[in-house]
């Protein structure tokens, strides 16, 4: 098997601590790629897809993995088969790696080909002035905003990664909210589970991730479809001890009646002009309208 090693010496973890990925190559003989100009990542894909590359290994923070996966995803046509993508934590949050990532010291097994494989597919947001973003977490209301908390209050006090996140969302959803949080009003269809919504909202979040932060997974819809979508009313009521019930693993109580309600959907479409954030980065929609579906699914080497 052939791989090459992405690294992003940018993120917040590489450039506090160094790269694990560069004294491997170095070692190997394996080809490191510097993602310092995203400009550049276009026709290195491209080189990529005529040279046969079969493994792709991403040390980076979650913009990283965002950036270079979706431009696979753009390329996919030119690949006879796409490579199968390892990600090493590199940043701050490390939100996909911490789900789907690699440890460092399982490198070299997988560059055996010794681990295997899972499937899964990206979000596909498509927004009405044709622009097509892919990432695994997108969220309105809430989550947007306690980002923008995040960044300008923890991580200016030294507070980092999850707890920074953490921190912020018990802030947002504490009684005295309003400096982080507040109602945005929201059109939401979910045509193959018959939701049509037109009111204000706290927030949705929607992923194709398996879990999210600290082992919160916010999600109790059923069926099979892959995108797994939270709403949360704005007249919504006792979230801390829905939030500690669903941290505790009960997922099968309905609680619509406190304003909270989840869904596994194959689309989901926008009418919504506040703010929004894809993997932590502000997303750009100047018309408000959005619509989400799974990406092409592509493989990530998994150690368990």
């Amino acid at each position: 098997m052939s791989a090459l090693f992405f690294v992003n010496r940018a993120s917040h973890r590489v450039a506090a601590k160094g790269s694990r990925l560069e004294p491997m190559a170095a070692a190997l003989g394996i080809e490191l790629y510097d993602v310092d100009d995203f400009k550049t990542l276009p026709e290195k894909v491209s080189q990529i897809a005529k040279n046969g590359i079969t493994q792709i290994f991403i040390e980076g923070g979650d913009g990283t993995v965002q950036g270079v996966l979706s431009e696979f995803l753009r390329q996919a046509a030119s690949f006879t088969t796409l490579p199968n993508f390892a990600i090493i934590a590199g940043g701050m949050t490390n939100q996909v790696a911490k789900n789907i990532g690699l440890k460092p010291a399982r490198v070299k097994a997988a560059l055996s080909g010794n681990l295997s494989t899972k499937p899964m597919p990206l979000l596909s947001v498509k927004t009405a002035d044709g622009n097509i973003y892919n990432g695994f977490l997108f969220s309105t209301g809430a989550i947007p905003m306690v980002t923008e908390y995040t960044k300008n209050k923890l991580h200016k006090k030294g507070i980092g990664g999850s707890l920074a996140v953490a921190g912020g969302i018990f802030k947002g959803v504490s009684g005295s909210n309003g400096d982080v949080l507040w109602p945005t009003p929201i059109k939401l269809r979910c045509p193959d589970v018959n939701v049509s919504i037109d009111k204000n909202h706290i927030g949705t979040v929607l992923t194709t991730l398996p879990s999210l932060i600290m082992g919160l997974d916010p999600f109790w819809g059923t069926g099979e479809a892959p995108l797994r979508l939270t709403y949360i009313d704005e007249t919504y009521s006792s979230l801390y001890r829905n939030l500690a019930s669903i941290w505790a693993g009960n997922k099968t109580k309905d609680r619509s009646r406190h304003g909270l309600q989840s869904w596994n959907v194959n689309r989901a479409d926008y009418e919504y002009s506040g703010p929004c954030v894809l993997d932590g980065e502000p997303l750009p929609a100047p018309s408000g309208k959005i619509s989400v579906t799974p990406s092409q699914a592509l493989n990530f080497i998994q150690a368990r």
